[in-house]
């Protein structure tokens, strides 16, 4: 293995998301104490649609990089970059990979620092140093490295370090068994929880 699993994420997604699952207790506390279990048939699931669209658009989002590639998980759907494919990384509005058949994928979780720009092309990233400390801001788990206070050029930074550690070593610049090509699978869990959560809230405002 050359290195670990990078999870990135803002911290700003993160505090929100507890923000609100703690006000969304608190709310559901109230409602049962206020109106009993009538009012919190009536109001819970609003509430729950409420902290499960944040928990959607804030902390689900994220950028992976590992030794097998990079996966961009947005809202509803998740894209999977094997190596091989990659044809260059910039900066300018948020994290945007672009692939060698000529399609952009961008990030929702990680925006950019500022305006200016940064652009990295493959197959190597000569000059390109870690900067320290990148990898301390997270939680570290086995192989794992979450990542909260990132911004699109230090994503960025990662990837380039990565893919010029993986073509040193020898695992890239060679071909591979197959055709190599991006994955994008929609988001399930997202789709059934919000697809289960927006009837029952409407069912419960109508009936209430």
């Amino acid at each position: 293995m050359i290195g670990p699993t990078l999870t990135f994420r803002t911290l700003f997604a993160r505090a929100l998301t507890i923000m609100v699952a703690v006000v969304a207790v608190c709310a559901l506390v109230f409602f049962v104490l206020d109106g009993g279990w009538r009012e919190l048939a009536r109001s819970g699931p609003v509430t729950l649609f409420v902290v499960a669209g944040v928990w959607a658009l804030f902390w689900n989002p994220l950028v992976e990089v590992s030794d097998g590639g990079i996966t961009i998980v947005n809202v509803l759907r998740t894209t999977q970059i094997p190596w091989p494919t990659l044809a260059a990384v910039d900066t300018q509005w948020a994290l945007r990979v672009h692939t060698d058949d000529g399609r952009r994928h961008s990030s929702w979780a990680v925006p950019a620092s500022s305006g200016m720009g940064a652009r990295t092309r493959r197959p190597s990233r000569s000059g390109v140093q870690k900067q320290p400390g990148d990898a301390d801001r997270g939680s570290a788990a086995e192989g794992r490295t979450t990542i909260s206070g990132a911004s699109a050029d230090a994503v960025a930074l990662a990837i380039g370090t990565r893919l010029e550690a993986l073509t040193e070593a020898g695992h890239l610049g060679r071909g591979t068994i197959g055709a190599v090509h991006p994955v994008v699978t929609w988001n399930r869990e997202v789709l059934v929880v919000l697809g289960i959560l927006a009837p029952l809230s409407v069912l419960g405002l109508t009936l209430g």
